[in-house]
């Protein structure tokens, strides 16, 4: 059984500014080239399907993938698929449902590994960089003992930029959200 087989050639993997003021990573130009792992979130309500489908990833848009997925191993911190190639999640056991070895489809948002922590590292060519343009607005938030106001990107206005390279510090005043659209060049 093939562990991580690349099933697309180029890949939309999320970042977003935090992860390189935390000094794990440099901005990120095109055409270089970098080496990290993938981290995944799952909504969690959206569907998950057991099958026995060929393991894959299909780009919905922005960082999102319709996959078939294989979970691969899954301890109490961390769970760990084969969509392609090897991405996991810190958020402790995900999929309750599906057994370790089994399959299944569902759709995932792709992420740069926040802290280079995961030993799943693939080598990447970054061909194009995307910015999110969409401004932020304040809304009120139930969160918290009193409520209030936080800002969140507006959603009618959701649209992205090329750009040459990140600037994780200015960008969007340092709250920018991007997507790297990385050749995959293989395992490091």
């Amino acid at each position: 059984m093939n562990r991580g087989t690349f099933t697309c050639a180029t890949w939309n993997i999320g970042l977003s500014a935090w992860v390189i003021q935390d000094g794990n990573y440099p901005d990120f130009a095109v055409g270089e080239t970098i080496e990290f792992g993938v981290e995944f979130h799952w909504q969690p309500g959206t569907a998950v399907e057991v099958c026995d489908s060929d393991v894959i990833a299909a780009l919905v848009k922005d960082a999102t993938y319709q996959v078939v997925a294989e979970k691969i191993r899954e301890t109490d911190k961390t769970t760990v698929l084969d969509i392609g190639i090897l991405v996991y999640s810190q958020f402790g056991p995900q999929f309750p449902d599906v057994q370790h070895g089994n399959r299944f489809r569902t759709e995932l948002w792709l992420d740069v590994d926040p802290y280079h922590s995961s030993p799943l590292v693939y080598s990447w060519r970054i061909t194009s960089i995307l910015r999110q343009t969409a401004p932020f607005i304040e809304v009120a938030s139930r969160s918290g003992p009193f409520g209030g106001k936080v800002l969140t990107r507006d959603v009618s206005k959701l649209g992205y930029e090329e750009i040459p390279r990140t600037d994780a510090w200015k960008d969007d005043t340092g709250l920018g959200e991007y997507i790297l659209r990385c050749k995959l060049l293989g395992p490091s």
